[in-house]
């Protein structure tokens, strides 16, 4: 990171898309550099893991942009298809969540493209997420997710939220998983869909 600190402004796409690696170590260390370049344009992402970080709270008081409001700063990554993966890392802190959940449907796509990420937290915050905004256009990636054994409980009540009658097929095959939240999240879902599943034993 040290050449990337050394290239100043060029080098801060690289390392606002660093902000969205899985090692918190990367992490740190992109916001470290990006503190240390000093290019305005590194805030809107520094604002959103400031969230959860304190690498990159340190970063923002360094570039002087604490108080730069979060609903700007997710706004701006969403309008940055390339950002989004970035913004999915942030979305375990709950006033993340928050935050895109009330933007409603424009969060969308970045929260169905975060159903992908390789870290558990960050999808399972996805669904939570994707079920409070109710988009019916989540619902098939969220039928996907039924397949996420890590998952497949979020999913099921995300579906059970957004209340889309498409999903009870899936929803009624979740009710014979083997693990007894799964089955009894599955017929939450399908009572708020107005399907009466049988009783789910333990």
């Amino acid at each position: 990171f040290e050449a990337l600190v050394r290239m100043g402004s060029p080098a801060v796409p690289a390392l606002i898309q660093a902000l969205g690696d899985r090692d918190e170590d990367v992490r740190s260390a992109a916001c470290g550099a990006l503190g240390a370049i000093g290019d305005a344009s590194a805030v809107p992402a520094l604002r959103v893991h400031a969230e959860w970080s304190d690498a990159a709270r340190q970063a923002l008081n360094r570039l002087g942009s604490a108080a730069f409001p979060l609903a700007d700063a997710v706004r701006q990554l969403l309008a940055q298809p390339d950002w989004r993966g970035v913004l999915g890392r942030a979305l375990p802190a709950q006033s993340v969540r928050d935050t895109l959940i009330a933007m409603g449907s424009p969060a969308v796509p970045a929260l169905m493209q975060a159903l992908r990420d390789e870290d558990k937290d960050v999808r399972s915050a996805a669904c939570e997420a994707l079920g409070a905004i109710g988009d019916a256009s989540a619902v098939p990636a969220l039928i996907k997710a039924l397949g996420d054994w890590r998952v497949r409980s979020a999913a099921c009540r995300a579906l059970g939220a957004i209340g889309d009658a498409s999903a009870v097929p899936a929803l009624i095959n979740a009710l014979e998983d083997g693990d007894w939240r799964v089955r009894s999240a599955a017929c939450r879902a399908l009572e708020r869909l107005g399907y009466d599943p049988p009783t789910i034993p333990k």
